[in-house]
């Protein structure tokens, strides 16, 4: 006795394209949800900023003598081989993208013996708002000695704009 099954191939049929369009629907979310946003880095590169600055002030827990020396906010950018230069990305060359701020004091009397700004100063009044739109800030501090055994706190904020493309 043979029976006609030509009904049940119809049937798997149905079920085979539903699990396709259910696999072909996640693809889709997961692709859209993976790249539908940009990376917003800027509190990584500021961190990194900020790395760089601490490495080049202080080495090895030792402040760099040269940090302390008389004119070495005009040497800042070459001791410390940085660059805030961007690309010229929604006409970011008129307007500065960074900014920092060096603030060194001595650690027993809180005297300020020295401070060094550079960039667009203009950012940092951007650090106590709160939102997405607005430029990332990042503030740390570190403790150094001198060959001298003086003691020394370094305060380091960097800020980061790039609104345009990051948030």
């Amino acid at each position: 006795m043979q029976k006609n099954k030509k009904g049940a191939e119809k049937i798997i049929s149905v079920y085979w394209f539903a699990i396709l369009f259910i696999v072909a629907g996640a693809m889709v979310y997961m692709v859209s949800s993976f790249y539908g946003k940009p990376y917003d880095v800027r509190e990584i590169e500021a961190g990194l900023l900020t790395d760089k600055i601490a490495g080049c002030v202080s080495e090895a827990g030792y402040i760099q003598s040269v940090v302390l020396s008389q004119g070495f906010d005009n040497s800042f950018f070459d001791f410390c081989n940085l660059n805030f230069e961007t690309e010229d990305a929604y006409g970011w060359k008129e307007q500065g993208q960074y900014y920092t701020e060096i603030s060194i004091y001595n650690f027993n009397s809180e005297q300020v013996l020295s401070v060094i700004k550079e960039g667009n100063e203009n950012l940092k009044e951007f650090c106590e708002l709160g939102g997405g739109n607005l430029p990332v800030c990042l503030k740390r501090s570190l403790y150094t000695i001198a060959k001298d055994n003086s003691q020394y706190k370094i305060d380091i904020l960097s800020v980061i704009r790039k609104t345009e493309k990051n948030a």
